[in-house]
């Protein structure tokens, strides 16, 4: 599956579709998870992540 960077705006995530929802997911330098879902309130999209020190790599899921 092919993966894309993310906007992160003072350190919350914003959604790749959308743009609107600017707190989607709050994140520090520190921040790491693999395979982490998080869905889009205004799209309706859900959106996996996998997140390595702070630097964002969205892949959307099927």
């Amino acid at each position: 599956m092919p993966c894309d960077k993310i906007n992160v705006r003072d350190g919350w995530i914003t959604c790749p579709e959308c743009r609107r929802n600017h707190r989607l997911l709050r994140i520090t330098d520190e921040t790491e998870a693999k395979n982490l879902e998080v869905f889009c309130r205004d799209c309706k999209k859900t959106i996996v992540l996998n997140i390595e020190r702070g630097q964002s790599v969205e892949r959307r899921s099927p």
